[in-house]
């Protein structure tokens, strides 16, 4: 321990700069030409990997076919400037050893509940975590092979010098698992409960929305970006057979943004939860019918719809895994994308 402070005092009295080798980007102009291809990053976990992965949910090929490059984080991210050169290494190591590799920017990846997004927009760290998200040309591998250039679309990267446009973000299926009532209003604290995980007491409705309202603050500071929200997946068992998570899931896409008056048009919510809440079975979802539970494009409209009760997993894998089947996400696949043209389409037109 002696050692590991010693260390660390070394590497303070350096004062190593954190930005001495960051890399200059092309911020992509006002208007993009729809006809090249626009980059899209995606932050996540398993069930998101599942989704993009070519044998799986097929996302990647389909969003390839729409013309976006698809780049995405997970598990162990945190911005490569953290360990550029030796002593910022060292350092990496040093705080491992003492325990606090996974705050502010260090392992980052590792944290997208709701609780944690604070993390990612607000936090002290929040504007080196998101420089890195921009600038990031990373496709992982953990969850299956699900890169550009191995899609039945294949797209070549349009630059690695130009930013992510789109910044997609999903917290897993154990975020479903919210503790109060369903219409309980965002928590008014003056200091708001920040950094909490899925597993916490605190991961309510009232300070997961909370939560959300803050975070648009940074989005309104950004409007050369576009951030779509996937809310998180339902499982097969949850509290009060997932009535609470299908109210916090209807007020992300119906009254979010407009409580906060948000005036901009670079947000999106897809209602991947409500999605998954029908079908046939684990093997045959209800992509293309009218009846069912849908997010989509219908009729040349917009079309959140709930016809069918049930707020828990129709598409659960083998032995009752939470994580949806190929069946379950393909069908999001499907919904999803012409519902991303749409809206990204109409923040476009506003940057006119």
């Amino acid at each position: 321990m002696k050692n590991c402070i010693l260390f660390l005092s070394i590497f303070i009295f350096l004062g190593v700069n954190p930005m001495a080798n960051a890399k200059t980007l092309e911020r992509p102009s006002e208007k993009n030409d729809r006809n090249a291809p626009i980059k899209l990053i995606f932050i996540h976990h398993s069930v998101g990997g599942n989704w993009l992965a070519h044998n799986y949910g097929r996302l990647v090929s389909e969003l390839n076919k729409n013309n976006y490059y698809v780049n995405d984080v997970s598990y162990g991210w945190e911005p490569s400037i953290l360990t550029d050169n030796i002593v910022k290494k060292i350092k990496r190591k040093i705080l491992g050893k003492l325990g606090r590799a996974n705050q502010g920017a260090y392992g980052i990846g590792n944290r997208t509940d709701i609780g944690q997004m604070p993390d990612w927009f607000l936090g002290p760290d929040s504007d080196l975590i998101m420089d890195a998200i921009y600038s990031e040309n990373r496709e992982t591998d953990i969850f299956g092979d699900h890169s550009n250039s191995t899609s039945s679309n294949p797209i070549p990267n349009p630059g690695k010098k130009i930013e992510n446009q789109i910044v997609m973000f999903k917290s897993c299926f154990p975020n479903t698992l919210l503790r109060g009532n369903p219409d309980d209003s965002a928590a008014q604290l003056t200091k708001p409960v920040r950094n909490f995980t899925a597993a916490s007491e605190d991961h309510t409705v009232a300070n997961a929305k909370r939560v959300f309202n803050d975070i648009l603050t940074y989005f309104s500071n950004h409007p050369d970006k576009f951030f779509v929200i996937i809310t998180p997946p339902p499982q097969a068992k949850l509290p009060k057979e997932g009535k609470i998570a299908r109210g916090f899931c209807n007020w992300l896409v119906h009254d979010w943004l407009k409580e906060n008056e948000y005036q901009y048009k670079n947000v999106m919510v897809f209602d991947l939860f409500n999605v998954l809440t029908s079908g046939h079975s684990s093997s045959q979802n209800d992509f293309g019918q009218e009846d069912g539970n849908h997010h989509r494009i219908w009729n040349g409209k917009v079309q959140h719809i709930v016809n069918t009760e049930n707020n828990l997993l129709v598409y659960p894998t083998k032995n009752g895994d939470d994580h949806p089947s190929p069946a379950g996400l393909q069908k999001a696949t499907q919904e999803f994308v012409p519902l991303l043209n749409y809206y990204f389409e109409l923040w476009q037109e506003k940057l006119q």
